[in-house]
């Protein structure tokens, strides 16, 4: 059951759907299909971000079933990572 936002250092608590981003994220490494570790619904874990911390940040799964939240990259730097963003004297 969620009852605060994901991010821990914030704690904002879960009242509605209309607000903020509710994701149910899968912790467990992929199996392969027909095997006996096919995922099960326990595998499976929701997560809430409210409004504020959902435009800056976002949720990623790491090894060891741990979810953490990470700041959203910028387009400038996501532009600037990929070699796509260029100044010039328009901007």
């Amino acid at each position: 059951m969620v009852s605060k936002c994901a991010n821990p250092l914030c704690f904002t608590p879960f009242h509605t759907l209309k607000e903020g981003r509710l994701v149910v994220l899968h912790l467990r490494q992929p199996v392969l299909k027909g095997t006996s570790a096919e995922a099960d619904a326990k595998d499976f874990e929701p997560f809430w971000l409210c409004q504020e911390c959902c435009d800056r940040f976002t949720l990623l799964v790491k090894p060891g079933r741990e979810c953490i939240c990470i700041p959203k990259p910028s387009i400038k730097d996501e532009c600037t990572r990929n070699g796509t963003l260029t100044f010039g004297p328009e901007f």
